[in-house]
Order: C-alpha cells, then structure tokens, then sequence
C-alpha cells in the first residue's frame, strides 16, 4: 500500500505532480487504485507474493474507511455460502455505489453510525479482514435480503448458521437496531427455518411482538408486495411463498 504523501516523498515532486505520476503508474499496471489517495502496489510487478494479483479481498479492504465485509461476503467467509460471486459487498457509513473491478463489482453498502458495530478481524491470506460477525451477518442477510440472494438466500444462510449461533449476542443487535419489523421476521424464520435446531424457549419469548403490533411483512414490498396471509404468532405477512423461501431446501 502507497499514499500520494509517501508518492510525493519518495520522489521530491509536488502533490500535483504526484497525482499526474500516480496515474501514470496505474495506466501502465505499477498501481492498483484504492480508496481516494491510496493505492496498492502490483504485487506481479514485485516477485514472489502470496497473495494473488488483483485479489478483490486485498483491494475491498482498502476502498472505504471504516468497513466491513458483510452481507453475502460476509456469509460466504463464515463458510456459509459455497464461494462468493462476482459482487463483493461492503459496508460503510459512508456513501453507497457501485465499484466495478476487472470482471467483479463493489457494492457500497451505507449503514448509519449508530448501526455500525458487529464485526471481527478474519484472517484470510495473510491479510487481516475487517468482517460482520455471524451473528450480525445473519441479520443483515435477513434485513436486506437483496444483498443476500434474496429471501431464500436469506433463510439458507441462517439455516446453516443456526448450530453455532450465540443467541443472546443476537438479541442484543436486535435491540441495538431497534427496528420491530426485523425483530418480528427474525423470530419468524427462527422457528421455521431448520426446525429441527430450535433456538432457546426464552429467546423467542422475549423476542414474540404484542398483538397490538402491527404486522410486518417477510419479504421486501418492494420485491414481493404487501399481500399474504397473516401469521398472528410474529404479526408477519407471509408475502414471500416457501416455493422461494426454501428454494434451497429445508434444511433439518
């Protein structure tokens, strides 16, 4: 990793003459281009490295400051997804967007400040990851289930983390998020998804909404509508058929 400062240290020009020279070094391959200011250095220009050239992970990490790999990335990391696909999902107080890269793409997430918190260091090729945990990864999957392969994708993830979720930890983000709605589709698919790996009795107690709340709907309206039938358990509309909720399969 380079920065303009150490750019126009290195070689005694001025800053405007370091961007012109940084360019330059991206055009003919020395550089790859990070966040604003900084760059990497092209590892295949440098012998022997154990990462590989243009590695999206290596190049993620350095976009946007803070972040975290989330979403499907996050879930493919966690081993709960086979491989990753050619969208790489960042999270970021900052700004969203798109970020194309050789045949894969960034997605800039924004997630509030205050929302900001869950995550870990993964260790993934000698790089350090800054990454959801499982627990925050399972809600944001199941929050924005665009980013996840939609609700299937959603509940498959959480299917496959159930065994190893710390279901107090995961309360506690429910809380911190304070967004009925999710509390509400979360303890929904707890008890439908995998049946066979229940979650505590008192996690679900806690978690069960008045019947004075409104009812939420499971799937986004934007994707699948307003209508279905109503669960009175959770207050939840079943808008999303199980023909696509378990498109992967029940998992038991």
């Amino acid at each position: 990793m380079v920065t303009l400062d150490e750019l126009r240290r290195a070689v005694s020009v001025s800053p405007g003459h370091a961007r012109t020279l940084a360019h330059r070094l991206v055009r003919k391959g020395w550089l790859d281009r990070g966040r604003r200011g900084v760059y990497l250095l092209n590892p295949s220009r440098r012998g022997p490295e154990p990462l590989p050239d243009r590695d999206p992970f290596r190049v993620g990490r350095l976009l946007v400051e803070p972040y975290y790999f989330g979403y499907a990335t996050a879930a493919e990391l966690h081993g709960l997804l086979p491989q990753a696909g050619r969208t790489y999902y960042l999270a970021t107080p900052g700004r969203s967007g798109h970020r194309p890269f050789g045949s894969s793409e960034f997605r800039l997430v924004h997630v509030a400040r205050p929302q900001f918190f869950g995550t870990m260091t993964l260790l993934r090729r000698s790089q350090h990851l800054v990454v959801s945990d499982l627990e925050r990864t399972v809600l944001d999957c199941i929050d924005r289930p665009e980013f996840a392969g939609g609700m299937g994708g959603a509940a498959h993830i959480f299917a496959l983390a159930k065994p190893r979720l710390r279901w107090t930890k995961l309360e506690r983000y429910l809380e911190r998020v304070g967004r009925r709605s999710l509390t509400q589709r979360v303890g929904y698919l707890a008890q439908r998804v995998r049946p066979s790996r229940p979650p505590p009795r008192g996690f679900l107690r806690r978690l069960r909404p008045p019947r004075s709340a409104a009812y939420a709907p499971l799937g986004p309206p934007f994707d699948h509508g307003r209508t279905g039938p109503h669960e009175p358990e959770w207050r939840v509309i079943e808008n999303v058929p199980d023909s696509e909720l378990f498109a992967e399969g029940r998992i038991r």
